[in-house]
């Protein structure tokens, strides 16, 4: 045990992302650090964003689990799977805080340096999306494309963001929202790849592009 090599966000984020990409490549996804969620009051680590959000959660040795209950209720409200990876250090417990849906990937450092990950429990998906907080993922502008494509923006192009969350939570069912978002946010992260917006920075990985 004292041998053990503590696991870092960094080296873990890094290993996970390329385990991502070369299990996407070819397809229509898209990979992105720091998605906001709940207007930015949270954030997932990683997610994959194609038919569905599948969220990452990175817990690595070095890390605390002081936020995952908050950030558990958060993410449920939004990704269609989520996955925990942790470290040894803290596996039992987190195992008790995380929703049965979701998936735990235990991440350890090899004596090379290099990560490894084993499947403790696989998860299933998740389906109890709130409307709101899918919409609450998007910047003001982004809802009013989404609008826009239902044919529900007229007399709302101006209107703040409260107003205009509430005009696509009560008229578009959440199949319909989830469905806007997801192809929003592609958007957003291509954009984020092919100029370095800040949404994403430079850390997008498209999936559909072949890598150099």
């Amino acid at each position: 045990m004292k041998d053990r090599i503590q696991t870092t966000d960094a080296t873990i984020r890094q290993a996970i992302r390329s385990r991502l990409a070369a299990s996407h490549a070819g397809e229509d996804a898209v990979i992105v650090d720091e998605l906001k969620v709940s207007l930015g009051s949270g954030r997932l680590d990683v997610a994959v964003i194609n038919g569905r959000i599948d969220g990452y959660e990175i817990k690595s040795d070095r890390d605390t689990l002081d936020r995952l209950t908050r950030q558990s209720v958060m993410f449920g409200a939004v990704a269609d799977r989520m996955t925990l990876v942790v470290g040894q250090r803290h596996l039992q417990r987190s195992l008790g805080m995380v929703p049965d849906w979701w998936s735990v990937l235990l991440s350890t450092t090899a004596r090379d340096g290099s990560i490894r990950f084993k499947t403790i429990k696989r998860g299933r998906l998740n389906r109890s999306q709130d409307k709101i907080a899918l919409i609450e993922t998007l910047e003001r502008d982004e809802i009013v494309a989404i609008l826009a494509w239902a044919n529900l923006d007229r007399g709302f192009q101006s209107a703040n963001y409260k107003v205009l969350a509430d005009r696509a939570a009560a008229s578009m069912s959440r199949d319909q929202i989830a469905l806007s978002v997801k192809k929003m946010l592609k958007i957003r992260s291509r954009l984020a790849f092919d100029f370095g917006d800040l949404a994403f920075g430079r850390s997008v990985i498209d999936c559909a592009v072949p890598s150099s």
